[in-house]
């Protein structure tokens, strides 16, 4: 996987020493990526291919690169001091600190998806559509099945999981409503 991302830096960043940072700031934030991607378990031919997915979507495009190294630096240093702090040996040692650290690591994974789906959605009007599409789908089966995905029962789930997913649904029921507004705006 190294070996993928020094081919997109070397295609993408020059030898001056401003093109070194932002290289410098790349290899930080694959890091990040590289420890979330660990944290949930993507490995073997998965992995590759999120990072020359990554490689694609984001570090070829030097705004996205810029913005996307920016949007997580913070974390990926946090991340990097708490990991530097523990005493890791092992494998096992490095899955308890993420764990630890699950928040941060969580983070950076939301941002790096946001990034690709962006990446990926803005490839076409027609991808975007079938990606709502995709959403809406997902939240009419949730609704027709009661709620819950899979065999999951509301035995299983707890008072604070509930409020957080009604906290979810709140906003996502506001932003679809501004959404709708927007669209309602452009179509005049």
């Amino acid at each position: 996987m190294f070996n993928l991302l020094l081919q997109f830096t070397s295609k993408n960043f020059g030898d001056d020493p401003e093109s070194q940072v932002r290289k410098n700031e790349t290899m930080m934030s694959y890091f990040g990526v590289i420890l979330y991607q660990i944290h949930v378990g993507v490995s073997g031919i998965t992995s590759r291919t999120h990072i020359r997915e990554y490689g694609k979507n984001i570090v070829n495009n030097s705004a996205d690169n810029e913005d996307f190294n920016d949007d997580v630096a913070d974390m990926v240093d946090d991340l990097s001091e708490s990991l530097q702090d523990d005493e890791i040996e092992t494998t096992s040692d490095l899955m308890q600190s993420l764990t630890d650290e699950n928040e941060t690591v969580e983070a950076i994974g939301e941002v790096f998806d946001t990034y690709m789906r962006n990446a990926r959605n803005s490839e076409s009007v027609d991808k975007f559509i079938r990606s709502i599409k995709k959403n809406v789908k997902y939240y009419h089966d949730l609704n027709e099945d009661g709620g819950l995905i899979g065999s999951l029962r509301y035995n299983e789930v707890s008072k604070d999981q509930l409020n957080e997913l009604r906290t979810y649904m709140r906003d996502l029921h506001y932003l679809s409503k501004e959404l709708f507004d927007k669209y309602g705006k452009e179509i005049g």
